[in-house]
């Protein structure tokens, strides 16, 4: 898989509000400015994931692997969004991405 140019899964700009991606391989996935409010992404894969723009309001990350504080500053979360335990910190913070 690290043959293939470009996004795996382009997903820019989608509505996917409440959507149950847990355990999805979101590997190599664009997500910019998508709307992932009250998402559920228990363990899913982020590796090498844009997240630029995307709204993570009351998502659950719990367990999401690969996932990093860089990827999640683009995002927009808030005190809504369940990060996993490395990175709780950024709930204080609360990023916006703006």
């Amino acid at each position: 898989m690290s043959n293939i140019e470009g996004f795996v899964l382009n997903l820019s700009g989608a509505k996917v509000r409440s959507a149950n991606l847990s355990s999805a391989n979101l590997t190599r996935a664009n997500f910019s400015g998508a709307d992932l409010t009250g998402a559920i992404l228990c363990g899913a894969n982020f590796q090498d994931t844009i997240l630029k723009g995307t709204i993570l309001v009351g998502a659950d990350l719990t367990d999401a692997i690969n996932l990093t504080e860089a990827q999640l500053a683009e995002a927009v979360i808030d005190e809504t969004t369940i990060l996993p335990p490395h990175l709780k910190h950024l709930a204080r913070h609360s990023a916006t991405g703006r």
